[in-house]
């Protein structure tokens, strides 16, 4: 058979679509990074990004946009299940044909003045559960600690509060604990470079907060003005310091230097929310400055008579409020400041606001639905995730026992920024002829022309990953090389003890296990994947098959029931360095098997 048959007869078998995508189980120690990040710690709302006005208004600002809060609103179907029993019952106000709910009321409803009336009390329940969730880095603030003292507590904040950013407080601990053995301080990490930062980084995902701590180590510790130390002034240090935000800011300042300065993260907006019952676009600017103006007031009203780490600690209630009462589900029960919660009062109590005296509220809008205090925050209209597609080969050289798998490191900005992985390219959503092609293309273009080095070819199949933002379906291919090694114009070829070490994304430990069985494995059929969870009984995992070694013999078809392995003779037209995509697509379609 001639290579143009062949090529024919490739593309033949691509296009039988698989039935599933394969669903592939990592067994590294980082199996926790496909847990999706929790949804109490830091979430929600991106804080840090917001610069907003900071003011001690107790009241709404009238720059926020009016829904017609005092007319009635129109009829709608209720989305989504019925809120759930627990987190607060349907009042009696409800028609039976679930209209919204509009609340008349003046901007004086959400003052804070009753909640500052019970700050000792929330103050007192912290003091019971500080140290509950076991987390190394919340310590009690010291105003008899030295400069170096404070200024070391402000690093070790600091680290945890980037840590936290979409990571569950348990993943967490341990990461943080690795992190300051490696780097006690702040001139320590100063001294690192990049890939030993994402290295102990690694299983965190996002890995752009690592590259943020480096970045800020290096602006403190190459400037005689802030003496190996993070600036006390919140607003310096939002300014100066790379991937530092208001929130950041003012967390490291009040909880390790006792600067009286507010927070808002994602727990204490929805904590703030409900005690307020502010019920509004939660990423309007309207609503983020109105919040911010209500915390400061709050840390404003705490008595001055108490020690200066006051603020830290109520910030810190706040958010442990946040994190383990007033949860998307809430035990309000438990809440040591549900007799001044609006949403529980309206929820709970049937209690309407008052007509309002003054002012109408400007910022809230009607309720949809029934009224619960799980509506309180408005829900966000999720932004659809883009899909993309991307070839991925696992390219090997083989030589007299020896081998080396070709890698290449991301640019420093982007997605999975300075991260290795296998020659990877975008590729159409559609057309397996299309997605095979790319990723030839694009190992010729690295390393040359390889026909004459070409020993096996496997096509693996689709695997999927998802990031925040990206629905991404990686399509793997097993390419293996043999007799002289060629030098990619970029990348490098690692051992399999380098790959190991390498500092690689989660999605190409799928694709790597997809290959050989589990992340860090580097023979085919040595490892026998798992078999799905009960879960997952309804998708079939599809067993990798295991390459044998073959005699070349020309004459040798492959057929659509064997086992998808293409020799020498069987290879895809195989493209010259510089050639498209599109122009090998074109030369194997045009391809019969009876030339």
């Amino acid at each position: 058979m001639r290579p143009r048959r062949a090529a024919a007869a490739a593309a033949r078998m691509l296009r039988v679509p698989s039935s599933s995508p394969s669903v592939i189980a990592i067994s590294d120690s980082e199996s926790d990074a496909f847990v999706p990040p929790d949804v109490v710690d830091n979430e929600d709302v991106d804080f840090d990004g917001q610069a907003a006005s900071a003011s001690s208004s107790l009241v709404p600002s009238d720059s926020g946009s009016d829904p017609g809060s005092g007319q009635r609103g129109r009829k709608r179907k209720r989305a989504g299940p019925r809120p759930r029993q627990a987190a607060g019952r349907a009042n009696s106000r409800t028609n039976d044909d679930i209209e919204d709910c509009v609340r008349p009321h003046g901007s004086e409803y959400h003052s804070v003045n009753a909640v500052a009336e019970k700050q000792q009390k929330l103050l007192d329940w912290f003091e019971d559960v500080r140290d509950a969730r076991g987390m190394p880095w919340r310590k009690r603030y010291d105003a008899a600690a030295t400069a170096e003292e404070k200024g070391q507590r402000a690093y070790e904040i600091w680290v945890s509060e980037v840590m936290l950013q979409q990571t569950q407080v348990a993943t967490v601990i341990d990461y943080w604990n690795r992190w300051m053995a490696r780097w006690p301080t702040i001139a320590d990490l100063a001294k690192a470079d990049l890939e030993e930062v994402n290295a102990v980084w690694r299983g965190l995902g996002y890995y752009r907060r690592a590259k943020s701590l480096l970045a800020g180590a290096a602006v403190i510790t190459g400037s005689e003005e802030y003496n190996q130390r993070l600036p006390s002034d919140p607003s310096v240090l939002e300014k100066n310091v790379p991937g530092v935000g208001r929130y950041t800011a003012g967390a490291i300042c009040s909880m390790a230097y006792g600067v009286r300065t507010p927070i808002v993260d994602g727990n204490i907006h929805r904590v703030l929310t409900r005690l307020l019952g502010v019920y509004a676009t939660q990423t309007a600017p309207a609503t983020i400055r109105f919040l911010w103006d209500a915390a400061e007031a709050l840390v404003d009203a705490l008595p001055r008579r108490l020690s200066l780490g006051i603020a830290g600690d109520w910030n810190q209630a706040l958010m442990e409020l946040g994190a383990t009462v007033c949860r998307p589900v809430p035990v309000c029960g438990e809440c040591p400041l549900r007799e001044v919660c609006n949403a529980h009062a309206e929820a709970d109590m049937a209690k309407p606001p008052p007509p309002p005296t003054g002012v109408d509220c400007t910022l809230c809008e009607p309720v949809p639905g029934e009224m619960a205090v799980t509506v309180f925050p408005m829900k966000k209209m999720k932004k659809e995730s883009r899909v993309e597609h991307e070839a991925v080969v696992i390219t090997e050289w083989q030589s007299e026992g020896v081998t080396r798998w070709l890698f290449l490191k991301r640019p420093e900005k982007g997605l999975l920024a300075g991260l290795f992985e296998p020659p990877t390219t975008v590729v159409p959503a559609t057309g397996a002829v299309e997605q095979l092609a790319a990723g030839l293309t694009f190992v010729t273009d690295l390393v040359g022309d390889i026909e004459d080095a070409f020993e096996e070819h496997v096509v693996i199949g689709p695997i999927t990953h998802i990031f925040s933002h990206i629905n991404m379906t990686y399509h793997v291919q097993r390419l293996v090389l043999r007799g002289e090694r060629p030098e990619p114009k970029n990348g490098q070829w690692l051992s399999l003890e380098e790959v190991s070490d390498a500092n690689v994304g989660t999605g190409v430990k799928k694709c790597w296990a997809s290959v050989y069985g589990v992340w860090g494995e580097g023979e085919v059929g040595t490892v026998k994947l798992p078999k799905p969870k009960k879960e997952l009984s309804a998708k079939r995992v599809r067993k990798e098959p295991v390459v044998k070694k073959v005699k070349k013999d020309p004459a040798r078809r492959l057929t659509e029931e064997g086992a998808r392995v293409f020799k020498k003779v069987c290879m895809p037209v195989m493209p010259k360095r510089g050639a498209s995509a599109k122009e090998v697509k074109a030369e194997v379609e045009v391809v019969g098997l009876d030339d």
